[in-house]
């Protein structure tokens, strides 16, 4: 057994960045869905063996113990309180603790140092999931970590929907429903909940989604969380995620960038001037386009159904501003 705790001197992984294909803002209503598709840009890391924890970003070297006792930079929140989350389930495992040197390499950002908005933050905790999950063997299934996942969020005061936690850790396209928000608020375990069905959750996994263009519009602005969703929102938002996930017709892509432009106008910069210009240039070539995610910059998404689009497309959006990023995940990656 002694030889089996020193075996893994050095762990890898990956994860990926995610764009919301339809159905943000609609997911964060409990038991209300969204489709998640992982893109190929991803939150890179490494364990080595090593006789005192110590996180590595940017080649900057911080000791797990220091961060600990004295705070710890914004960006090292979620890595510090994943790591000590893990602490906590192994010990009352009884799996004694492992020091390691952990190295982060950040692909989801551009080299000007600018977030795309394929949810670093999730990523984050995503990755230093797997990795301890890899490095103790404890053989977590991936429904098991995503409820870490929630459940770090939650102690961070930092709850997503949780659909960029599902992406990330499934790896894969996905329809995700938002479990019970306030189940989880007024639960008072924490690592029973591991064990337990979650009420209103649901995962499925896809296999193939229609081929989208990314624009990435390099503007960034702080989200206007003052705004109230109403009913009628979620219940129009909903009803067209159901119907494009049976049919992938691109004419619920353009209805539900309708929705989100009337959200905007009560969310001062939700829609900004590229973003706005993204849909429009791809509209005026009879292609749906909308923005992914909460909008505020970051990325939109433009469904290819004829490849003959991309070139005059890709010109327009380059004439706006707008970058095309690759990312796209083909079929067969």
């Amino acid at each position: 057994m002694v030889l089996e705790a020193v075996l893994l001197v050095r762990v890898h992984e990956k994860v990926p960045g995610k764009l919301y294909v339809i159905g943000e803002y609609n997911v964060l209503k409990s038991g209300h869905g969204a489709i998640v598709a992982p893109v190929n840009l991803f939150l890179q890391g490494t364990f080595v063996a090593n006789h005192k924890t110590t996180i590595i970003e940017d080649g900057v070297a911080y000791p797990y113990q220091t961060l600990l006792e004295n705070g710890c930079p914004h960006q090292l929140k979620n890595t510090v309180t994943t790591i000590t989350f893990f602490n906590e389930y192994l010990a009352l495992k009884n799996i004694p603790l492992q020091q390691f040197e952990y190295t982060i390499e950040n692909n989801l950002i551009s080299d000007e140092q600018v977030k795309f908005g394929l949810g670093s933050s999730a990523a984050s905790v995503v990755l230093t999931l797997k990795l301890l999950n890899r490095l103790y063997r404890t053989n977590l299934s991936p429904l098991v970590l995503f409820k870490m996942a929630v459940l770090i969020q939650r102690e961070l005061n930092a709850l997503t929907s949780g659909g960029d936690l599902a992406c990330t850790i499934f790896d894969m396209p996905l329809y995700y429903v938002r479990y019970d928000l306030n189940w989880l608020l007024n639960e008072k375990r924490t690592f029973e909940l591991l064990e337990v069905a979650w009420p209103l959750l649901e995962i499925k996994l896809l296999t193939k989604l229609p081929t989208f263009l990314v624009g990435w519009t390099k503007e960034t602005i702080t989200p206007d969380t003052n705004g109230t969703i109403d009913s009628a929102f979620f219940k129009k938002a909903n009803k067209l995620v159901h119907h494009y996930l049976v049919t992938y017709d691109d004419i619920y892509i353009k209805q539900y960038q309708n929705l989100l432009d009337k959200l905007g106008l009560t969310r001062q910069g939700m829609i900004t001037p590229r973003l706005e210009a993204l849909v429009k240039t791809a509209r005026s070539l009879g292609v749906a386009a909308k923005i992914s995610g909460a909008g505020y910059g970051d990325c939109g998404i433009a469904q290819i159904n004829d490849q003959s689009v991309v070139e005059p497309l890709t010109n327009l959006w380059e004439n706006e501003g707008i970058i095309v990023l690759d990312i796209w995940r083909k079929d067969n990656e």
